[in-house]
C-alpha cells in the first residue's frame, strides 16, 4: 500500500503549493528620507505569471528575469505620488526578494498592492510598515476584494 501511495505522488504530483502569499516590508528611513522596500514573492508564482508572456522563462537562470520581475512589481505595487526604482532581486530556493527604493520627503498616504492578485486565485499580500527599522503595527492585508488601503505612519 505504501508503495502505491509513493507511486501516486510521482504520477499525480500535487500543486507546488496551495497557499499563495507575498509579504512586503516598507521602511521609512527618516534620516535618509527614503523608502526601503523588500517584496518577497513565491518563486513559482511569479515565474508562472511571467511565463504567460515569456514562455521559456526560468527566474533563477534567465538573464532578463530580473528586469521582468522588477517591471512587474513596480507596475503592481503603487505608492501614491512615489516612484520607486528597482535595485535588483535575490533568488532563493522558494522565494524571490525584490528590492525597491524611493527618495521621498514624507511617506506615502496610500498603497495599491495588486502583486499576483489578478493572476492567481486566493492570493494574499501582507505589508509591514516600519519607521527607522521599527515595526509600526500589525500587517496590512490585501486580497482580491481589497487592493487599496490608506497607510498610517
Amino acid at each position: 500500500m505504501r508503495c502505491l501511495m509513493l507511486l501516486a505522488a510521482f504520477v499525480f504530483p500535487a500543486e507546488a503549493h496551495q497557499f499563495h502569499y507575498s509579504k512586503t516590508e516598507i521602511n521609512w528611513n527618516t534620516a535618509a528620507k527614503t523608502l526601503e522596500i523588500i517584496a518577497t514573492l513565491h518563486a513559482d508564482d511569479i515565474e508562472a505569471v511571467l511565463r504567460k508572456t515569456h514562455a521559456q522563462l526560468e527566474v533563477d537562470r534567465d538573464k532578463q528575469a530580473e528586469s521582468l520581475v522588477c517591471a512587474y512589481v513596480l507596475k503592481s505595487f503603487e505608492l501614491r505620488s512615489v516612484r520607486p526604482r528597482c535595485l535588483g532581486m535575490k533568488v532563493g530556493r522558494d522565494f524571490i526578494d525584490v528590492f525597491l527604493e524611493a527618495r521621498v520627503e514624507a511617506p506615502p498616504k496610500s498603497l495599491r498592492n495588486r502583486i499576483l492578485i489578478e493572476q492567481i486565485a486566493g492570493q494574499r499580500n501582507d505589508v509591514e510598515l516600519k519607521k527607522d527599522g521599527k515595526l509600526l503595527g500589525p500587517r496590512i492585508q490585501f486580497n482580491t476584494s481589497e487592493i487599496r488601503k490608506d497607510l498610517r505612519w
